[in-house]
């Protein structure tokens, strides 16, 4: 994910003086390469600790690196630029398939971008060790909860999917320390979720979060919060379509590290379960 695209996805969680400092920023690009931070500081009329915080909530590891980007994104200016996403009326098929992929293939490799790796590994050093991987979505997020249900099981891991709160509440009941929660929510704001969140981290459960790029509360509550990139909103909104390219590279990507990890159990459960699903076919076959 480049800079300008880090401060659109955190935009909202900037101060205004933060929002000063980076609208400097992407007005100034070539000069803010050449500073250091009290230059910075002074061009943009901030405070060294403003330039601090702003590259913080960005996500960037330093001000270092957050130059390297910037002199990454100057180089790659005179590339194509992406395609508006809004829909319009009679539009043609190859200008939708060529916006979609374009847009999916974006989606992914600003995703991979901000996916740390430290975090997968948090993730995947705690599921090791799960006994029961409770998973929660609403919405199009739902799909992602599935997602995982489906991949998970095929590798013996038991996962318990809510498709109802009041359902999803009564099970949750009876989780232990050694149960994981894991939520998914593209806002990180669903008051269901935080609420799940709240109620994990009052009862120590461990609780793994899956969001949009940002300072949302409900990753704030979180042992590892995952992120992925912050879905486009056109007129005509497609951004839940963005939102669960997102989720399932996350997703596949725990879900291989996981294998790996674990490899020999893994392979074991999943050739068992593909030979049985192949058996039980055999009984239609003419």
């Amino acid at each position: 994910m480049n800079f300008k695209n880090r401060v659109d996805s955190a935009r909202n969680d900037l101060t205004t003086a933060e929002a000063k400092a980076a609208e400097y920023i992407l007005g100034h690009l070539e000069d803010t390469v050449k500073y250091n931070v009290k230059q910075l500081s002074v061009a943009s009329g901030s405070s060294s600790a403003t330039i601090v915080r702003m590259v913080k909530k960005l996500d960037i590891e330093s001000f270092t690196a957050m130059k390297i980007m910037i002199s990454m994104d100057l180089a790659a200016k005179d590339q194509k630029p992406h395609q508006d996403l809004d829909i319009k009326a009679n539009e043609s098929y190859s200008s939708i398939t060529d916006k979609l992929a374009e847009n999916e293939i974006k989606n992914i490799q600003q995703t991979k971008d901000i996916l740390k790796m430290s975090d997968c590994e948090k993730v995947v050093k705690r599921l090791l060790i799960t006994k029961t991987l409770y998973v929660f979505g609403i919405g199009a997020s739902a799909l992602a909860a599935e997602n995982i249900h489906q991949k998970w099981s095929r590798i013996g891991f038991h996962v318990v999917v809510g498709r109802d709160i009041n359902v999803f509440l009564t099970e949750l009941s009876n989780a232990t320390k050694e149960d994981t929660i894991w939520l998914i929510s593209n806002s990180g704001d669903t008051p269901e979720m935080i609420y799940l969140a709240e109620y994990a981290k009052k009862n120590k459960l461990y609780c793994i979060t899956l969001t949009m790029f940002g300072q949302n509360y409900l990753s704030k509550l979180a042992d590892v919060p995952l992120k992925t990139s912050r879905p486009m909103e056109p007129d005509v909104r497609v951004g839940a379509t963005n939102s669960i390219t997102g989720q399932f590279f996350v997703i596949d990507t725990i879900l291989y590290l996981y294998f790996s990890r674990d490899f020999d159990k893994s392979f074991k459960a999943i050739t068992a379960s593909k030979s049985f699903v192949k058996d039980y076919k055999k009984h239609f076959k003419p």
